[in-house]
């Protein structure tokens, strides 16, 4: 898989543009062929600009992100460090741990990207969030003076759709992490930010395994469309009761929404119009996720 991903990366996205990759919800158990899993992806992705991630209490991802710059294998001269709320919640209480698992990795690289990522922040305090964002942001750059670029990242998009919208309901979802973020930039007027995205698909997105005869039981039809600040969420009922052309009722809601973009925007609005006139096969749940993430 690593390897198809690389020749598609090389293919659709070019050896130019920098990008990062991480493995943070995989198994750190896991190796390929007698090697760790992140430094198999990292070897797959060599001839790409890759930027490599690291993070706390990660020991074996870290040292091989350590290995692979001293092997010559890792071509980047930046480091992304990866701090969710826990990391950043307070650095004078994490700045001994950053020392001991993050410095010398540091100190193989000429610059540091800092990644704060909020994860799902539906239940965060938007204010206290984002002063313990713009606290840790200041401290960790007066600390590691090679600090290049700080990024903030959040959802709003639970792992189960069904956390947000019912089956046959539609509902309107603030993105609570740009109030995060802008509270956060608001602090840090003085330092450019940089807003991360994880578009509409949840951080804690997961494909779950389910035999063929339980399938449409278990599998609603479901609608993410990202404007003004929020997530538009639509749910079907599952496939065995409303069959497999509920899109075409969903997407047809949509583009009657004063919000909806049309036509001219992009190619995920394409799609969603294509779907509301059943243009082609029906939409599925694995299918309508690239037009969402492309309109969004």
């Amino acid at each position: 898989t690593a390897v198809r991903i690389a020749k598609s990366l090389t293919k659709h996205w070019g050896v130019d543009a920098e990008f990062y990759f991480d493995d943070l919800d995989i198994s750190q158990r896991l190796q390929v062929d007698d090697d760790h899993q992140y430094a198999f992806v990292l070897r797959a992705l060599q001839q790409l600009q890759v930027i490599p991630v690291v993070g706390l209490n990660r020991t074996s991802h870290n040292s091989s992100v350590a290995q692979l710059k001293q092997d010559g294998v890792i071509d980047s001269i930046a480091v992304a460090f990866r701090a969710e709320q826990a990391d950043f919640d307070d650095f004078e209480d994490k700045k001994d741990d950053i020392d001991f698992d993050l410095l010398p990795i540091f100190d193989e690289f000429d610059e540091i990207d800092l990644i704060l990522d909020c994860r799902l922040c539906t239940s965060l305090n938007v204010s206290e969030t984002a002063q313990q964002i713009a606290a840790f942001a200041r401290k960790f750059s007066r600390n590691y003076e090679k600090v290049r670029r700080i990024i903030i990242t959040g959802s709003s998009i639970p792992a189960s759709i069904g956390d947000a919208a019912s089956t046959n309901e539609v509902t309107i979802l603030p993105r609570s992490e740009l109030e995060i973020i802008t509270t956060a930039r608001d602090l840090l007027a003085d330092i450019e930010i940089i807003i991360g995205d994880y578009a509409t698909v949840s951080p804690y997105f997961a494909d779950k395994q389910f035999s063929p005869q339980l399938f449409p039981i278990v599998t609603a039809p479901r609608l993410i469309y990202s404007f003004n600040h929020s997530h538009y969420i639509a749910r079907g009922t599952s496939l065995a009761i409303g069959g497999y052309e509920q899109y075409a009722d969903l997407t047809n809601d949509l583009c009657a929404r004063n919000f909806f973009r049309g036509s001219d925007y992009s190619s995920g609005e394409n799609y969603i119009i294509e779907k509301r006139e059943r243009i082609g096969s029906n939409a599925t749940n694995g299918t309508i996720v690239k037009p969402s993430v492309v309109a969004h």
